[in-house]
């Protein structure tokens, strides 16, 4: 049980410790549920894939006005490895439960999209993450994680006047090395750590938004009874833009700065059926250009499993993020997820949230306005229909239908290519597919 909680504690902290980078999408956001039994080979298990997509996109480069759309084709393969779990390697004539002193999980993914609209290039997208651990004893242990990640899809206007864009490639690289501390009892654990990320761009387009973070976090985390913690984290981060050359002629204010954050709360299990998450907290940050911030940030979540085939969970999440727009966002978000098991075969879900943003002061280098509005605030929301069908282990079909919107007065009004949505859209994508796992 003890083991366990480590476990979600450790999960809730990657979520609440790297705020900006959890708003963010994986490249295969389902993959560890879509693992099968995998091949064994010595003290390494292997688990490929591949899949097979077709979809539609009613509003490519997320636009208000002349709306792109289009039919795209998805190829995914990937291949993850890990050392066996101690059930596995007691698997065999001994079953003897050998002690791990190291553990080690990886993957290398690969994700190529062909876009039939003559605006939008091919290209590939690409994950590829490192997960080592190594435990000399109960009360140390020593975690060092790499995630390597590429996304290609458009994320605003087109970047040229007519024909084919330039690369929309956004390419983050997120290295971490943690020192863990507990007691023998394992009731006390702390934490101290440093992560470096790192930003950039294909395009020389969005070049002068390449930019560098350090972080140092820090956690404390008490257990009790059998699955409860209080946990208390701390964090600071120093974020630079690695070419301020470009930075002085680009079209939005774009600052170096310094930011904190603290904040404590509770995780636990509150019954066999129901566990809960409650944080309160605050956080600064100072900006060398226009406006800083001090808020108050907030997470509740609650997670209701009434049986194996049945999970919901929602709640809130309020926090600061970095933005290209004013500096920093504050967003506040209601969110719900929910999955329904049938058969053994059948999965189905929803995914849903809704978010009210609003952002720092918003201007160009030269002080005008950067949009019509000062600050831009945003009413975001995602809707998303999901399922899968497995006629095998390891053969399934899937497909996923999604609206996303974000409903603003702001409006850009420069012309120089921005990271970011221009104003407000809308967009419906629906996908099918085949996938292969094992």
């Amino acid at each position: 049980m003890r083991c366990c909680l480590r476990l979600g504690l450790s999960l809730a902290a990657c979520v609440l410790l790297l705020p900006d980078l959890a708003e963010g999408q994986t490249l295969f956001p389902d993959r560890a549920a879509n693992e099968g039994p995998g091949f064994k080979t010595g003290r390494f298990v292997l688990h490929p894939g591949i899949a097979v997509e077709s979809g539609y996109d009613s509003n490519v480069f997320l636009q208000s006005l002349n709306r792109e759309d289009s039919f795209i084709l998805r190829l995914t393969g990937y291949l993850d490895f890990a050392t066996l779990s101690p059930q596995r390697q007691a698997e065999g004539e001994s079953n003897k439960v050998e002690p791990q002193k190291i553990t080690f999980r990886g993957g290398v993914g690969a994700r190529y999209y062909h876009y039939f609209n003559n605006r939008v290039q091919d290209n590939v997208g690409a994950e590829a993450h490192i997960d080592f651990a190594y435990n000399p004893s109960r009360v140390f242990s020593l975690q060092v994680r790499d995630r390597f990640l590429r996304t290609i899809r458009p994320f605003a206007d087109p970047n040229t006047l007519t024909g084919e864009t330039t690369s929309y490639g956004r390419n983050i690289n997120n290295a971490a090395v943690d020192f863990v501390g507990r007691s023998k009892s394992e009731v006390l654990e702390g934490r101290v750590g440093y992560t470096n990320v790192i930003q950039f761009f294909d395009s020389n387009d969005y070049e002068y938004a390449d930019n560098l973070t350090h972080r140092v976090p820090a956690q404390f985390t008490w257990s009790f009874f059998p699955s409860s913690a209080i946990v208390y984290d701390f964090e600071f981060a120093h974020q630079q833009y690695l070419n301020p050359e470009l930075v002085a002629l680009s079209p939005t204010v774009l600052s170096d700065n310094n930011r904190v954050r603290s904040q404590i709360g509770y995780n636990g299990a509150l019954t066999n059926t129901l566990s809960f998450t409650a944080f309160i907290g605050y956080a600064v940050g100072f900006y060398e250009l226009l406006q800083d911030f001090d808020d108050v940030t907030a997470r509740v979540e609650a997670r209701w499993t009434p049986r194996p085939t049945i999970s919901l969970d929602g709640g809130y999440n309020r926090n600061i993020l970095p933005s290209f727009i004013g500096n920093f966002t504050v967003m506040n978000r209601l969110y719900i997820n929910a999955t329904f098991t049938g058969a053994g075969a059948l999965l189905v879900g929803l995914k849903a949230w809704v978010s009210f943003d609003k952002s720092g002061l918003a201007l160009n280098p030269d002080g005008s306005f950067l949009g019509t509005e000062p600050e831009r605030k945003d009413i975001r929301t995602r809707i998303a229909l999901w399922g899968e069908y497995r006629f095998k282990a390891w053969l399934s079909v899937f497909a996923e239908v999604a609206y996303l919107a974000d409903f603003t007065d702001f409006q850009y009004v420069g012309f120089a290519p921005l990271p970011d949505p221009s104003g407000e859209y809308q967009k419906v994508e629906a996908w099918i597919g085949l996938r292969v796992f094992y």
